[in-house]
């Protein structure tokens, strides 16, 4: 019998918002907490080293659900490399499940934050109770039976679903000659954001001006301007300042860091492996003071196969050689297929759309502190537990 994959796509559009108020976490929360943020470590460094020259955005969080639902269908030694390269390892399922749950069902009513998951089975198949159960109750997720030997128009279907999830944005995840007769399940988790600046920029203010690629070259972008009081922190042993812009009506930010040098990007992000998150905004949440932001507008678009970096980071038996014997009574041998993920971001005055111990020292200014971010940065989206919804890197090129 020939082995039968599983599509798994992850999708994102996405807008930026911020606003660390750590609450005390469990032990439970706590580990889930380490393993969400390990994973987004290895994650980020794998994507980097392949796509690092260009402008990168993508939602680590979205990319983990998707892989974490799959993991719930795993037995045997699928499970256990499924757990561990996920940063779950030694979790009990069930903590790991009502945790996810916690992050999904706060936001399940957000008029700004959408994040939506879904599963189609091929017609006449159909999932385990248990795992149609964790799906349904923890991962709001809905089953839905489909003929992939009808491939256009499930694709039809399953564009559909993406374009209600993403308010238009993306409108082709699926594209001809990606499902067939051999599909069994479709797993696909989206996630949207769109939001608006506490203190948007003025337009009046937005200028051409210089941003530098490397040390001396540098390319013409219109670059926003304000001035008022943020959040603001330096962290001598990362070499780099950090400001939040909080977005309205939300517990999100976007976060940058900024390197001092032009050519200090990869440096940075070296250094920010070590670094927990949650210290690190922790950190910058009691510091605030005047302060004169200059930001690029941008756009950034990135489509990912991400079976390659999965398999790097020790995930590599659900492509082959898998046991999703917990998914669905079956006597096929079903592994993953592909894992892709797409996400865009646009940045402009209003706000977003996006469709994802170290030695730390802080000053405080009386006069306004000068953040240029005129040469490549860091940024993510963070909630306030300080999980990055959405994370990248943004170059100029």
């Amino acid at each position: 019998m020939g082995i039968k994959t599983i599509p798994c796509w992850v999708l994102l559009l996405w807008n930026l918002l911020l606003c660390s108020v750590c609450s005390s976490p469990t032990t439970n929360e706590s580990q889930f907490y380490n393993g969400l943020e390990s994973f987004n470590n290895n994650l980020f460094g794998e994507i980097f080293k392949s796509y690092g020259a260009q402008n990168l955005i993508f939602s680590p969080f979205s990319i983990q659900t998707c892989v974490a639902m799959a993991s719930f269908g795993a037995a045997g030694k699928t499970a256990v490399d499924l757990q561990k390269g996920l940063g779950f390892n030694g979790q009990p399922l069930e903590s790991v499940a009502d945790n996810f749950h916690s992050i999904l069902a706060k936001y399940a009513e957000s008029d700004i934050l959408k994040i939506a998951n879904k599963f189609y089975i091929m017609d006449g198949y159909q999932v385990k109770d248990n795992f149609n159960d964790v799906l349904t109750n923890k991962f709001l997720s809905k089953a839905e039976n489909i003929d992939f030997r009808k491939s256009d128009r499930a694709m039809e279907i399953i564009n559909n679903w993406v374009k209600s999830k993403t308010e238009n944005a993306i409108t082709d995840l699926v594209k001809p000659g990606v499902l067939n007769s051999d599909t069994r399940l479709f797993l696909l988790s989206a996630i949207h954001f769109d939001g608006s600046w506490v203190r948007p920029f003025d337009p009046e203010n937005t200028k051409e001006g210089d941003f530098y690629t490397d040390q001396t070259h540098s390319i013409k972008l219109q670059m926003m301007f304000k001035r008022g009081r943020a959040i603001y922190g330096w962290f001598e042993d990362l070499e780099a300042s950090a400001v939040r812009l909080p977005y309205a009506n939300s517990d999100l930010s976007l976060l940058i860091i900024l390197p001092n040098a032009r050519t200090g990007l990869s440096s940075l992000l070296t250094k920010l492996k070590f670094v927990c998150m949650q210290y690190l905004t922790l950190q910058m949440k009691q510091r605030s003071g005047s302060i004169h932001i200059t930001l690029p507008k941008f756009k950034a678009e990135l489509d990912l196969e991400l079976n390659e970096v999965l398999s790097k980071m020790g995930l590599d038996s659900m492509f082959s050689n898998a046991d999703f014997s917990n998914m669905f009574d079956s006597p096929e041998h079903i592994a993953i297929g592909k894992v892709l993920h797409k996400a865009v971001i646009e940045v402009n005055e209003v706000g977003t759309k996006a469709s994802a111990s170290t030695g730390l020292q802080h000053v405080a200014y009386s006069s306004p502190v000068k953040f240029t971010a005129d040469h490549p940065f860091y940024y993510a989206i963070v909630n306030e537990n300080s999980i990055p919804l959405f994370e990248g890197t943004f170059v100029g090129i």
